[in-house]
């Protein structure tokens, strides 16, 4: 079991990320936005891209920015392998992006919790096809 969260995971290219905009389907769980967009899995990658953001208009200091998103990733490293494993074994790959949309700081657990919640609620639709 893997539990890194290595840069091959993160959704970083701008082609995939416009067209993660333009063409995703999002669904909302405390405190997440979550955007994600289905795809044939190709040759070599991987069966999971995530990219994370927290608003610069609803936390101004980039230290309490980058304290959610430290808490955001360690929460994701340690949920995703259900995730990655339904993907890998249907033969999809998935593009998602995650806004943190709480307008306080909240605590590990809790994220911890909800990031179940959303893991589970991407299972369905993902893999399954589960419409919302």
């Amino acid at each position: 079991m893997d539990l890194s969260f290595p840069k091959k995971e993160h959704l970083c290219l701008k082609r995939r990320f416009d067209d993660l905009l333009a063409n995703g389907k999002s669904f909302f769980i405390y405190p997440f936005r979550v955007i994600y967009l289905v795809n044939d899995q190709e040759e070599n990658s991987v069966p999971l891209q995530i990219a994370i953001s927290v608003r610069k208009k609803q936390f101004k200091h980039a230290v309490t920015r980058n304290l959610i998103k430290r808490r955001f990733r360690e929460s994701w490293r340690q949920q995703k392998q259900e995730l990655q494993a339904s993907l890998a074994k249907e033969n999809k790959s998935a593009y998602i992006l995650m806004v943190y949309g709480a307008a306080d700081i909240l605590p590990l657990s809790e994220i911890d919790t909800r990031m179940q919640l959303v893991v589970r609620r991407l299972n369905e639709v993902l893999v399954t096809g589960a419409q919302q």
